[in-house]
């Protein structure tokens, strides 16, 4: 395991394209939730289940474009769109992706590890914020 003298940063253009991603996917993601809000109501979390979908997609499409067809998209427009945009949109999108990697490598164990401990985890999560903001 690498110092932390060791580390090396990203560079600056891959830095700002993920930031500015992030900042539409961020902004995307509330008005996406807002519109769901009001077209299908509040008593089912719509507007996540569509950000879900359509992020994970996306994430899909540009993972697969980018590796498996060299040269097609742009480095730079590939963070936007993948870390920025998507990460910002949700970050469901890097699970199922990440889990999905790690299925097509035969790694089942660690796929459905993966899944499932980023599930329990989630939920523990939950209820540690939740008794901790009842503490205060």
């Amino acid at each position: 395991m690498p110092s932390f003298e060791q580390l090396s940063f990203p560079g600056l253009k891959e830095t700002l394209a993920v930031a500015a991603g992030g900042l539409f996917g961020s902004v995307f993601r509330y008005l996406t939730g807002h519109f769901a809000a009001q077209l299908f109501g509040t008593t089912f979390p719509w507007g996540t289940l569509i950000v879900n979908g359509l992020g994970t997609s996306l994430l899909a499409f540009v993972v697969t474009l980018a590796f498996n067809k060299p040269g097609t998209i742009d480095p730079g427009l590939r963070f936007f769109l993948t870390t920025g945009f998507a990460g910002g949109f949700t970050t469901f999108s890097a699970l199922a992706m990440e889990t999905f990697s790690l299925y097509q490598k035969g790694e089942v164990v660690l796929a459905t590890a993966n899944l499932g401990g980023n599930l329990l985890l989630g939920l523990v999560a939950v209820v540690i914020g939740f008794v901790l903001a009842r503490l205060i």
